[in-house]
């Protein structure tokens, strides 16, 4: 038979070991909010467009990006973006998807596109306000190393598409 002493030791090795599993999944990303590997920041952005239209789309590159998002080039390591603006500048929708190395940088990165949002709505209130909708109803979010921002027609309809990748 065990000695109390040994029990005692025993049970708190079992209580070290739960807490310690404990914080480890605790801390962990929850599998639901990781976008599988492989998927590109293109894949999900023509998904999209496909059910709700971008007019006159216009795809900028990664080097024309800072042109759009003041400041950008600062906050970033290594970065896959897609990128899809109204080319003829009458309408507000855009389609940004980013794709950084490191979770910090899209986080450091959120306030420049909300920047840019904050812009188009400047522009926008007085040339066409009958566009507002969108941009009120715009998407800004980051998810792990992901930034998400989208001003369509149906911003919702671009949001559900998103979803069924996280």
């Amino acid at each position: 038979m065990q000695s109390y002493r040994e029990l005692r030791q025993m049970k708190k090795t079992f209580i070290f070991i739960l807490t310690a599993i404990i914080l480890l999944v605790g801390c962990a990303p929850k599998a639901e909010d990781i976008i599988p590997l492989g998927v590109s920041t293109e894949e999900i952005a023509l998904e999209i467009m496909s059910a709700v239209e971008i007019p006159s789309a216009v795809q900028k590159t990664k080097d024309e990006l800072n042109i759009y998002i003041n400041g950008l080039d600062n906050v970033t390591g290594g970065y896959e973006v897609s990128y899809y603006i109204c080319g003829s500048g009458a309408y507000p929708d855009e389609l940004l998807i980013i794709r950084f190395d490191e979770p910090a940088e899209a986080e450091n990165a959120k306030p420049l596109v909300q920047a840019r949002l904050d812009s188009r709505k400047d522009d926008f209130r007085d040339y066409r306000p009958e566009e507002m909708y969108k941009l009120d109803s715009a998407v800004l979010e980051v998810n792990s190393n992901w930034l998400f921002y989208f001003v369509t027609e149906d911003n919702a309809t671009a949001k559900a598409i998103l979803d069924t990748y996280y």
